[in-house]
């Protein structure tokens, strides 16, 4: 038994227990970086669709808003001393997934000589449930 070479099954056994598990874990970690790559792109894409209705209202805000000035009513609370007018818009589908956007305009009540609306872009994933928002001015002619 002293000039015996090799391993025994048992060893075999071990090892190949051993090596399963470790690669078993880097498969988990492979899987969690996957799944996180994949919503940090969807993120991406609804920042960047906030962003990019945000700049489309400011120069072109009669797409949204309709007529100008535009027509706004009371806000609910906790907003009371503002006006404020709520659009919906779907855009078409952006990887085969649906967002919906919505434009929140506020003005204050006290301040109508000015001609600038609070603008805010809501974007959500029906599909994910991850939702972004931008905020910004958005200045109007008469």
């Amino acid at each position: 038994m002293n000039n015996e070479k090799g391993f025994t099954l048992l060893e075999v056994l071990a090892a190949m227990a051993i090596l399963s598990i470790v690669l078993m874990s880097f498969m988990a970690v492979f899987a969690n970086t996957d799944r996180l790559a994949i919503r940090n792109s969807e993120k991406l894409i609804i920042i960047n669709l906030a962003d990019a209705y945000l700049e489309r209202i400011k120069i072109n805000p009669s797409e949204f808003i309709g007529t100008l000035p535009p027509t706004l009513t009371s806000c609910p609370s906790p907003d009371t001393s503002k006006k404020c007018k709520t659009v919906t818009v779907t855009p078409d589908p952006i990887n085969e997934k649906t967002y919906a956007v919505t434009i929140i305009m506020k003005q204050d009540s006290t301040e109508q000589g000015l001609k600038l609306l609070d603008t805010t872009v809501q974007v959500s994933s029906a599909d994910s449930k991850i939702k972004s928002s931008v905020e910004g001015y958005v200045s109007y002619e008469e």
